[in-house]
C-alpha cells in the first residue's frame, strides 16, 4: 500500500474510532431515532416496504472510509454489531443521504438486523432477508 493511501487509511481509523465512542456513549444516554438525528441520518423504523434488492455503487472517494469503518468496527471492543457499524459508517457517508433500517426474522429465534440504504439501493446484500419493523 502506497504511504500516502496508509496514511489516509490510518486519519480514517482514527475518524471511525472517534466516531465509534461517541456512538457508544449516545446509543446509552438518547433512543436510536435522536441518535440518528445527531449523527445526520434518516432513520425509517415505520416504512412498510421490502428491503432494496438492488446493491447501491458508492463514489470511489468514499471506498477508504467504508474499509477503515469496517476495519474499526470489527476491533471495536464493545461488540461490533451491525447497528454500530451503520451508524458509524452512516455519518462517514452522510454526504449521500443515507437511511438506516432495522429488520427481523425468525430462525428458531427472533434475530434482528439493521443496514443503510443509500438511494434506495441497500450496502448490504442479506437485507433481502429480512422482514422490515414497519411490517410487524
Amino acid at each position: 500500500m502506497p504511504f500516502r493511501r496508509r496514511v489516509r487509511f490510518v486519519f480514517e481509523q482514527a475518524r471511525a474510532l472517534f466516531w465509534l465512542t461517541r456512538i457508544e456513549i449516545g446509543l446509552r444516554r438518547h433512543p436510536l431515532p435522536v441518535m440518528c438525528r445527531k449523527l445526520g441520518i434518516d432513520c425509517d423504523l415505520r416504512s412498510a416496504a421490502a428491503p432494496a434488492a438492488v446493491p447501491v455503487v458508492l463514489p470511489r472517494r468514499t471506498r477508504t472510509a467504508v474499509l477503515a469503518c469496517a476495519y474499526a468496527v470489527a476491533r471495536w471492543p464493545m461488540g461490533g454489531t451491525c447497528l454500530r457499524s451503520c451508524l458509524v459508517l452512516g455519518h462517514r457517508l452522510r454526504t449521500l443521504d443515507p437511511v438506516l433500517r432495522i429488520g427481523v426474522r425468525r430462525e428458531g429465534e427472533l434475530v434482528v438486523h439493521s443496514w443503510l440504504e443509500i438511494g434506495g439501493r441497500t450496502l448490504d446484500p442479506t437485507s433481502t432477508q429480512y422482514a422490515t419493523l414497519g411490517t410487524m
